[in-house]
């Protein structure tokens, strides 16, 4: 990924997530790079949530990494394209959105409901539309001289 082009680490996403947010029924959004640092966040969630839905939600993809070993995966094809987590009347959407991030949303709504359904619907578009800029570059270790 070149360096010039934006990227959700070098620009603020957040306008993204809040438009997100206006869906009926979407309670927050984070957007998260694949080590499951916050890149952009809704207003609507604090910082201290975020961060450690973050860090939950790169652990799920690592975990949909692990178990796609279960369904024949190729190296390559085992990365998730979403995880659901479906609670009593609340439903949480993990997508993955550009080159080493993933959004995820909260939804006040049973996992069934059309609210669900507007609101991955409304990602999806999100991330279709807009994948480079919410990607984000690897990163290096810092060395020291």
């Amino acid at each position: 990924m070149p360096d010039q082009q934006p990227a959700a680490d070098t620009h603020d996403m957040s306008w993204v997530l809040n438009r997100l947010t206006q869906e009926k029924g979407v309670l927050n959004a984070v957007l998260l790079s694949s080590d499951g640092m916050v890149l952009a966040q809704s207003d609507t969630v604090h910082r201290d949530t975020a961060e450690r839905a973050a860090a939950s939600a790169s652990s799920l993809f690592g975990l949909g990494r692990s178990i796609a070993e279960l369904a024949d995966a190729p190296e390559g094809q085992n990365t998730p394209r979403r995880v659901i987590i479906d609670l009593p009347e609340h439903c949480i959407l993990v997508f993955s959105a550009g080159h080493n991030t993933a959004l995820a949303v909260a939804v006040a709504a049973e996992m069934t409901s059309p609210e669900v359904a507007v609101a991955s619907g409304a990602t999806i578009k999100a991330v279709n539309g807009l994948a480079p800029a919410l990607s984000a570059r690897e990163r290096t270790a810092y060395r020291s001289a």
